[in-house]
């Protein structure tokens, strides 16, 4: 049984069923601005179209009354519409109509087919922002919009008084049914949208969406503080308030921080927490006097860990040597806390996440347009009537909408704190994050009113984009490789992803006309020669070669690292369990049948499946660090060898083509195989991947494989 908690013990370091395996063999086993909106539905006022005398749905007028309860107004059967109104929609009963309009305001044929009846909903004469959102969900017949008909092409329409705006809902099509919630009343439509339509909603949220996503910078200041005031004082016991400020300032200043930060904009908290142990452990090195960071070493006790006490020794004989560099990697990745590290990186993306979602609602950017704009009684845009630049009565009239923000800031950072292994918010702590989310959405309104230019150049960018995309026809389904299942807006998604992985890669900033890159920029006819070879091909290895080549001709970069370069040891490493399946518990076996016998790894073993059943449940999504050394000679073959904490080697047998590196064991038929990509991102060599462990009975283990050389 020693031999099996050893092998469980690596499990819970996530080398775990590699560990496990070795011992089995031994046998012990725009949303886009009003403005623009209506300066482009001037010019194009001779495309307008009218509703083609469309039939009522509703009889008459549907009245209730909302008070203190939740209530609903219509019928999907009877009236094809049902609008809820939940409780506290209004500060008091208000009587609420709804009804089909006699005629309905002309709409842009280019951009729209309206479908259906118009309805209007009211709260009386003059128009009212709502203080809880109101769900409507309106009955689609798509037998009338034609065989080209997406999902992804039903929208709701909204008058605002001079023209329609778009928004998107939520689409059943077993139901046939579209949902959508407002904070608001108006006139309200079902719409087809044109292609092209589409294409400048996208465009309009994706720059919007892009500039949100830069503003990340400060973001991560309250997790990143906390860390630093946990080593220092928590592990090291320094007690001084003015080196947390330091260090976060070095750390800030460090020109790694920018790339860093890159990482956890685009949801890879793994990436950035490896980074963040290093940088750490280097600024507390920098701002912290040798003197006292030798003595605070010096005094970590064994309560802390036998190893850790072996490690702070290490690290004081490195600072009195002058190896400053080896002292501070052993502080950021044995002194520190690797749980504070973790929870840096996942409250930074749950942050950042929730601001880029809360900027394609279209509540809120509305509330930034009136912010911007005003909204004057006449036009009272939105429901809105406030003056340009009051961001107090554009919160107040928010209404549901504020709400909904501070519920949804809850719901992340709580799901984030649960995934740390944290409870969730105390009342008081919810009571912090809403004040911080109306902060926060006024200094984001504040900045944005000043870097707008930059939006709309972005939006620009990104038109001259989808241009080139559509008239190369990568738009069209079928083509390229798409699934015909593939909405346009996934369509979209994919082509501006591969489009930022081509600037990534080459350390370009944004594309431009033309037919040639400088330092900052690649010509658009490059991204669309590229673009070319990469889709027209849906071998992976093929794909990736073409692309590989075409960067080595045309920007002189080699993005696959030469086996030299790969080779030592990769000490900036995770796995991370993702899923697992290891069956039914077996019966428990009859004592005598278990005397004499060695339980080894055998799942059969109700003990060691029990063992091997919470280790997975404990460890599963939680990133482990591991230490890896690859050996790999020129012809390609050679070894991957994880290394344990006590120095012992597990090896694989491995080889590496053009980038891609696979390495497995075989432990009398238990089969883990290794695979990832590992390239050159500027002067770092990285590698991602999985890996996928075939145990006894058909039970297997699958995961993520990182790594930073």
């Amino acid at each position: 049984m020693v031999q099996i908690r050893r092998s469980i013990r690596f499990f819970a370091l996530l080398m775990t069923v590699i560990m496990m395996i070795t011992a089995c063999g031994k046998k012990s086993d725009a949303f886009v601005s009003s403005e623009k909106e209506q300066t482009e539905t001037e010019k194009e006022q001779t495309e307008t179209s009218g509703w083609n005398d469309y039939k009522k749905e509703i009889e008459g007028t549907l009245t209730i009354t909302a008070g203190e309860e939740e209530v609903t107004l219509g019928s999907l059967e009877t009236n094809g519409i049902m609008v809820t109104l939940p409780a506290g929609t209004f500060n008091e009963s208000v009587e609420i109509t709804l009804k089909n309009p006699d005629t309905a305001p002309a709409y842009l044929e280019e951009e729209m087919l309206g479908f259906g009846a118009p309805f209007e909903i009211s709260a009386g004469e003059s128009p009212v922002r709502l203080l809880q959102p109101v769900t409507i969900t309106m009955k689609y017949d798509p037998s009338v919009l034609g065989e080209d008909l997406e999902n992804g092409a039903l929208y709701y329409a909204y008058y605002n008084g001079t023209n329609w705006e778009y928004i998107k809902p939520v689409v059943d099509e077993q139901q046939q049914t579209i949902t959508f919630t407002t904070c608001h009343f108006s006139l309200f439509s079902k719409a087809k949208l044109t292609m092209d339509q589409r294409i400048d909603q996208y465009v309009g949220n994706a720059a919007v969406a892009d500039w949100a996503k830069e503003q990340a910078n400060t973001i991560t200041d309250e997790a990143l503080n906390s860390a630093i005031d946990h080593i220092l004082k928590e592990k090291l016991k320094i007690n001084d308030d003015s080196l947390t400020g330091k260090v976060l300032a070095g750390i800030k200043e460090d020109s790694e921080w920018v790339n860093m930060l890159n990482s956890v904009k685009d949801g890879d908290p793994e990436t950035f927490n490896q980074n963040l142990q290093v940088l750490l452990g280097k600024k507390i090195v920098e701002n912290v006097s040798e003197s006292t960071l030798s003595s605070a070493l010096g005094a970590i006790t064994d309560d802390a860990g036998i190893e850790v006490v072996a490690k702070a020794g290490e690290a004081a004989g490195y600072l009195a040597e002058g190896r400053y560099k080896d002292a501070a990697k052993i502080i950021g990745e044995q002194i520190a806390d690797q749980f504070m590290i973790t929870k840096v990186g996942k409250f930074a993306v749950a942050a950042i996440d929730s601001q880029i979602s809360s900027w394609k609602n279209e509540e809120i950017e509305a509330a930034y347009q009136v912010y911007k704009n005003g909204a004057s009684s006449t036009v009272p845009w939105w429901g809105y009537q406030v003056e340009k630049g009051n961001f107090d009565d554009v919160w107040t009239q928010m209404g549901g909408a504020a709400r909904q923000l501070e519920l949804e800031a809850i719901k992340s950072q709580n799901q984030a704190r649960e995934e740390a292994g944290m409870p969730f918010l105390t009342s008081e702590e919810e009571n912090k994050l809403r004040e911080g989310v109306r902060k926060d959405l006024k200094a984001q309104f504040e900045k944005r009113i000043k870097t707008d230019a930059e939006i709309e150049k972005k939006e620009q960018e990104l038109e001259m984009i989808m241009k080139m995309y559509q008239e190369a026809g990568f738009l069209e389904k079928g083509r390229w490789g798409w699934d015909k299942e593939y909405e346009l807006e996934t369509r979209l998604d994919v082509l501006v992803h591969f489009k930022d992985k081509l600037l990534q890669d080459t350390g370009r900033t944004d594309i431009k006309s033309g037919s040639m890159h400088n330092e900052q920029s690649i010509g658009l006819e490059q991204l669309k020669t590229i673009a070319m070879k990469w889709f027209s091909t849906q071998d992976p290895e093929e794909r990736q070669k073409a692309y590989e080549e075409y960067l080595e001709s045309e920007f002189g970069i080699k993005m696959t690292p030469d086996v030299s370069e790969i080779n030592g040891l990769w000490s900036s490493c995770t796995m991370t369990i993702t899923e697992y399946d290891i069956g039914s518990p077996p019966p428990p076996k009859e004592e005598s049948e278990e005397e004499g016998e060695e339980l080894g790894c055998d799942l059969t073993s109700l003990d060691v499946y029990n063992m091997v059943k919470a280790s997975l449940e404990e460890n599963k999504d939680k990133p482990m660090p591991v230490t890896m050394e690859i050996q790999i000679g020129q012809d390609g073959n050679g070894s991957v060898n994880i290394i344990d904490e006590e120095g012992e080697k597990t090896p694989m047998q491995a080889t590496y083509k053009s980038g891609t590196i696979t390495a497995s064991i075989d432990q009398e038929g238990t089969i883990a195989v290794f695979s990832g990509y590992i390239k050159r991102q500027g002067e770092t060599i990285t590698l991602s991947g999985g890996f996928e462990i075939s145990l006894s009975e058909g039970a297997w283990v699958k995961g993520s494989w990182e790594g930073t050389k």
